[in-house]
């Protein structure tokens, strides 16, 4: 990444002064961005804002992230979530000024700081947002965007408010999860717990023997193959 250092899960939760709420996930930028697969630079710029000179005059640009109140430096998985739409956006060539306006009317239209992480958005985002005019169109128009939320979305789970509550990021047939409420959002083997990369490093450790792996965490195989799918695949992509 950019030179941030990435910060472990299990350091973040010793510094509890610093945490978001329990249950809410814990990321860096840095471990936000590997998920997202972007720069950490990215990562903080839409979650933070920014400032740049123009004119020999400071100049700030507003987060694109709608929360009412969060910690500098940490992200909630929700907010990992948004940012994943935000790069979606971004990557479709929607101005960070458009995603950050359709951000603001979505989230007072249903009342969440959480827009691009609701239910809602892959069933009337569209219809919100162009029924909100001209200024709008450009987030609208992006129908690749809202066809990768309906796809996305199939892999989270929501809560009884329709926001997301956990996400399958490889598929629900894999058993890895992000869930906000274990392991502080860390990735996890879903059944027993182990972080991922945990599991990883073991796999290198052992000359890439998943049978080792697995005997040494007293699980099944298939377990230790998905952890190092993902690490592989999905993280070293970043």
């Amino acid at each position: 990444m950019d030179g941030e250092t990435i910060v472990s899960s299990q350091t973040m939760a010793q510094t509890v002064q610093q945490q978001p709420g329990l249950g809410s996930g814990i990321y860096t930028h840095a471990e936000a961005a590997r998920l997202l697969r972007v720069s950490t630079a990215k990562a903080r710029n839409w979650a933070e804002g920014y400032t740049y000179q123009i004119d020999g005059r400071e100049r700030t640009k507003a987060p694109v992230l709608q929360r009412r109140a969060g910690q500098p430096g940490l992200l909630t998985f929700h907010d990992l979530i948004e940012l994943f739409f935000v790069r979606e956006f971004r990557n479709a060539g929607v101005s960070l000024q458009d995603i950050r306006g359709a951000a603001k009317l979505l989230s007072e239209k249903w009342d969440t700081p959480y827009p691009f992480a609701c239910r809602k958005l892959d069933t009337d985002g569209v219809q919100i947002l162009m029924a909100a005019g001209e200024h709008y169109e450009n987030v609208a128009r992006q129908q690749n965007v809202f066809r990768f939320a309906e796809d996305f979305f199939k892999n989270i789970d929501f809560s009884d408010d329709c926001l997301a509550e956990k996400w399958w990021p490889m598929g629900r047939d894999k058993l890895v999860v992000i869930d906000p409420h274990r392991s502080f959002g860390t990735p996890i083997d879903l059944k027993s717990g182990v972080r991922t990369e945990i599991l990883y490093a073991a796999y290198q450790a052992e000359d890439r023997d998943v049978e080792a792996v697995a005997n040494w965490y007293e699980i099944p195989p298939e377990q230790v193959k998905a952890a190092v799918e993902f690490e592989e695949t999905w993280l070293k992509a970043a």
